[in-house]
């Protein structure tokens, strides 16, 4: 007896799209603490809340050459690894390449709403099942269409919980 139900209303000549990133940023987002943050090089910096599942409550810096980081990037969305974790970033629908803005109001990529985007940070056999949170491109450059230069920070709260994993991550080729 149960039932899905739904309606559809499409129109061909409707180019409405999703709004981009907001840009400026938002100046009240989280931004790491310098002091942990090393003066130069390619790094990707990880703060866990007491309860986060992903982080476990634990703070990390990791540096190269020691933990190689790799970047990858394509179309609107871009995927870092390093030392057993990863993440993806994907911009909303229609925003190809990747911009610097907010990019709030995001759920678990894959399985996000494409008109905002998503985001997933996971690692050692943790993810989450679902999440909310937001992550801002502070600066990237590009020859052509290889990035050439990335900083961003991210926010990620699992299951609905208020614990979060924030992360910042600086990179260049």
């Amino acid at each position: 007896s149960a039932a899905l139900r739904g309606t559809i209303h499409w129109r061909n000549d409707d180019t409405t799209g999703p709004a981009g990133p907001v840009n400026p940023i938002p100046s009240d987002l989280w931004t790491p603490n310098a002091a942990y943050l090393p003066a130069s090089g390619n790094y990707v910096h990880l703060e866990s809340d007491p309860g986060d599942w992903i982080g476990q409550g634990v703070s990390h810096t990791y540096t190269a050459p020691d933990d190689p980081i790799a970047l990858t990037a394509s179309g609107g969305k871009l995927s870092v690894s390093v030392a057993g974790w990863g993440g993806d970033f994907v911009a909303m629908l229609g925003t190809v390449p990747l911009t610097i803005g907010y990019y709030g109001g995001l759920q678990r990529y894959p399985f996000n709403n494409p008109a905002k985007g998503g985001l997933d940070w996971s690692g050692y056999g943790r993810g989450c099942n679902t999440l909310t949170g937001w992550f801002a491109v502070d600066r990237i450059l590009y020859d052509g269409t290889t990035v050439t230069a990335f900083d961003m920070r991210f926010e990620q709260h699992c299951e609905g919980g208020a614990p979060a994993l924030r992360g910042a991550i600086h990179w260049s080729a």
